[in-house]
């Protein structure tokens, strides 16, 4: 990791603990869906904003690393159940979705606050670097 990687993730990181602290304080405590939800369309925006913080996989069927990541965010699913919305977009079923996001390959998974991006995994990766992109650009612990 170059140092301004480094110095990127480290300002990433205080904006969001500052931005927790100013929305934990009279914020409502909203419990998050539980489990991966497919999205489309009809439900996508609904579904984030019942959120503080979403993790949005674009996937498609026939794609190999696609298939990889389904069982490590399954279980991040579970880690951080309550905490954080997991959902799962079919680009081939739902293209105008997957361009709305500026999705060019798959897989993509991109971390959301308050419905914003905050930051963008293009192809698989494995359980733990996924938890710590979760817990450092997102500000959650399980």
């Amino acid at each position: 990791m170059s140092d301004e990687e480094r110095e990127l993730i480290e300002r990433m990181y205080r904006r969001m603990l500052m931005s927790t602290k100013e929305q934990s304080i009279g914020a409502k405590s909203v419990m998050c869906p539980t489990g991966i939800i497919s999205l489309d369309n009809n439900n996508l925006n609904s579904m984030i904003k019942k959120c503080l913080v979403s993790v949005i996989d674009f996937y498609a069927d026939w794609c190999v690393p696609c298939r990889i990541m389904e069982p490590i965010l399954n279980k991040l699913a579970q880690v951080f159940a309550g905490k954080v919305f997991f959902g799962r977009v079919d680009v081939d079923e739902y293209p105008e979705v997957a361009a709305g996001y500026g999705v060019m390959s798959i897989p993509t998974t991109i971390l959301l606050r308050n419905g914003e991006e905050v930051y963008r995994v293009i192809g698989a990766v494995d359980y733990n670097t996924m938890r710590r992109y979760i817990e450092i650009y997102l500000g959650v612990k399980p």
